[in-house]
């Protein structure tokens, strides 16, 4: 199964790393609850998964896979014994034979009989090696080297670039003293690549008292990074299944970050994260009432996906300059829900800290907290301590935000008879009323 450039080779895989990939070419194709099945005594049960193509109910699928040259009609009598004894109470159940080769003619032929005798209850498919292929590419599912390569131009409905301003410029209207300074606000957008894991966990562990661990999950999701595979928590509430998605534009296409990861190396990942999440120390009693400790994990086989996504995540970056200082911010956003990535129009530029309150210096343009501000005494405008100009009273310092502020202040100040100066200095105003409260006591 190859063709020039080697996209579809799988000569490299074994029969297990087969029903890997086969798995997940079925879940690209909307099967639901796709499990590959314990490695012995599967009894023709490679990989059970569930669909509702073609019914008005969801009913069980059963998958033999066959990393051969040819399949012939034994197989296919091994799956369908299997069918029957899964049957059941079923109202339907479908059987699918997989290979990497061909089927012989009586492989076929006793297909064909088989769907004609129980065409109300069970269905046979076969799907060989060319068959494999068309799916893959009617999935946009690259094959290479036996792995399928994550190949996305996805993304969420982008913002216009005046929202993106303006998501900047909200932020500066929230910054005391900002008319006073002259700022700029450059705009770039960049995509990201993010995979979105659906995922369920079905596992419990037994001893000889019965059940002491069980995990029942289902419907959890997990966003992992694209390029360094890191879980990215924050991430899933821009996965909304509502968010539109649309084509990357062609003129961003030359621009992307390429996944690093196969769709079996992400699957990888997020069963070994699933699997140290759910572990658990189990203390229990025995039969004999004696006390043990047991270690309960799931089973990688107790874990099953649902279609894996591929999508770039938009990424907005606003550069601010304001005088001398630079501020980046960086949010993604599916249109509707907005995660900040990087705000540093809400941090202080001393601490670092976010501030709720904050104000700017008119000089250098740097963004402060309350207590790294400095007010000027006459009109109350914020100035940062490096820039803030000094005046000593009798007692007290003051400080300006500007040399103009300065300048009117010490006009006033010429101008003021004693008691208005001793007004203005408030720490001569509090030594002159200690000072009365202690003469009035004494005289008392």
């Amino acid at each position: 199964m190859s063709n020039k450039k080697g996209y579809y080779n799988l000569d490299s895989l074994d029969g297990y790393e087969f029903e890997e990939f086969v798995a997940q070419i079925l879940r690209h194709n909307n099967y639901e609850d796709v499990v590959v099945t314990q490695r012995s005594n599967d009894k023709g049960k490679d990989i059970i998964a569930k669909s509702k193509k073609g019914k008005r109910f969801k009913y069980p699928v059963v998958v033999e896979c066959k990393h051969q040259k040819s399949v012939g009609r034994p197989v296919v009598q091994k799956l369908q014994g299997a069918l029957l004894h899964e049957l059941g109470d079923s109202q339907y159940i479908k059987g699918m034979i997989v290979t990497s080769g061909t089927f012989t003619k009586g492989a076929i032929e006793y297909t064909e009989e088989i769907n004609n005798m129980y065409s109300e209850t069970m269905e046979l498919e076969l799907i060989d090696g060319k068959e494999l292929i068309k799916r893959c590419k009617a999935s946009n599912i690259v094959v290479k080297n036996g792995k399928i390569q994550i190949n996305s131009d996805l993304t969420f409905e982008n913002i216009s670039e005046e929202e993106q301003f303006n998501y900047a410029l909200n932020n500066l209207k929230n910054i005391t003293g900002i008319e006073k300074v002259q700022y700029d606000i450059k705009c770039l957008r960049t995509y990201h690549p993010y995979f979105f894991v659906p995922y369920g966990v079905d596992s419990s562990t037994s001893t000889r008292v019965g059940c002491i661990y069980q995990v029942r999950e289902k419907n959890k999701n997990m966003v992992l990074d694209g390029i360094s595979g890191a879980v990215c928590e924050d991430v899933e509430a821009i996965y909304d299944e509502n968010a539109k998605v649309i084509k990357i534009p062609k003129n961003d296409l030359k621009d992307l970050k390429p996944f690093e990861f196969s769709q079996k190396e992400i699957e990888d990942i997020v069963k070994d994260i699933i699997i140290d999440k759910y572990t658990k120390n189990v203390t229990y009693t025995g039969n004999n009432n004696v006390t043990y400790n047991k270690v309960c994990s799931p089973l990688r086989k107790d874990i099953f996906f649902k279609k894996t996504s591929a999508i770039y995540s938009p990424t907005y970056h606003n550069v601010i300059n304001i005088n001398q200082n630079q501020y980046s911010q960086k949010i993604i956003t599916n249109k509707t829900s907005v995660l900040e990535l990087n705000n540093e129009l809400t941090c202080c530029k001393v601490c670092g800290e976010k501030a709720e309150n904050r104000y700017i210096c008119p000089v250098c343009g740097k963004i402060l907290c309350k207590k790294h501000t400095v007010f000027d005494y006459l009109d109350k405008s914020p100035v940062c301590q490096e820039h803030r100009i000094a005046q000593k009273l009798l007692l007290q310092n003051i400080y300006f935000s500007s040399p103009q502020s300065h300048y009117m202040f010490m006009e006033q100040w010429v101008n003021m008879n004693i008691i208005h100066k001793i007004i203005c200095d408030k720490y001569v105003s509090m030594l002159l009323v200690i000072l009365g409260v202690v003469i009035a006591s004494y005289i008392l």
